[in-house]
């Protein structure tokens, strides 16, 4: 299951992206993930929360948007 390791990547990604932005927890994650992308969105949403811990995504929730592309793509985040 690939979506594991697509996972993985996003935490890092986010957990990044909060510290340039001064974040201390992320809230909330938006990511579009296409129909043709060959992810399938419960498993990432399921892996990401097996995956999430520590101060900064332990309690992040993902947003995945369905897209008729085949895109896949970070698109927000929500922190404090």
């Amino acid at each position: 299951m690939h979506e594991v390791s697509i996972a993985e990547a996003l935490a890092q990604q986010v957990t990044e992206a909060a510290s340039r932005h001064g974040l201390a927890t992320v809230r909330q994650i938006g990511v579009c993930v296409g129909a043709r992308s060959g992810v399938v969105p419960d498993a990432l949403a399921f892996a990401f929360e097996i995956l999430r811990a520590g101060p900064v995504l332990g309690a992040a929730t993902l947003d995945v948007r369905a897209t008729d592309g085949d895109d896949l793509r970070l698109e927000w985040i929500e922190g404090e």
